[in-house]
């Protein structure tokens, strides 16, 4: 008989808990599409709340039959945060104040980095408890957008 030892049937423990690590970096490589997106959005945004919404309809065949998804009236609450309105952009999707102000932060991180050379890196690992509060969120945003059908499913913001 050989002293060989087997590997382990038992998987390593899984990490529940969220780690976040904040650090600089001296090159934007991973984080570029970020601030990119959140110029977007803050160009996009601030364009609508001044001159109003896009002339087109975007809603799938779901939202006619009074099905909404957890991204319904996200766009409204983006224009509506832009605007100054947080109550009514809460109203429309509380997600809307999460994008609208962490586009801002992203392009405040691309402009700083640019003039500095330093990069602020943000690390997130969820962990098996985060991704369940995720989940968990997500699913409650879906029952809260579902009891707002009757707004979400009028014309809107203008």
């Amino acid at each position: 008989m050989s002293d060989a030892r087997t590997p382990s049937a038992t998987p390593a423990p899984a990490r529940w808990i969220p780690q976040v690590r904040l650090g600089w970096e001296t090159r934007n490589v991973r984080w570029w599409l970020w601030g990119a997106a959140g110029t977007v959005v803050v160009v996009a945004g601030t364009a609508m709340a001044v001159w109003g919404m896009f002339p087109m309809d975007l809603h799938g065949p779901g939202h006619f039959a009074g099905i909404m998804a957890p991204t319904c009236g996200l766009t409204r609450s983006t224009v509506a945060v832009f605007r100054g309105d947080l109550a009514m952009a809460w109203r429309y999707n509380p997600l809307g104040l999460l994008i609208a102000f962490g586009a801002v932060a992203a392009l405040a991180r691309l402009a700083a980095g640019a003039v500095t050379g330093r990069w602020l890196a943000l690390r997130v690992r969820p962990g098996r408890a985060g991704w369940i509060i995720l989940a968990l969120a997500l699913v409650a945003l879906e029952i809260r957008q579902q009891s707002q059908a009757e707004l979400l499913m009028t014309t809107g913001l203008r």
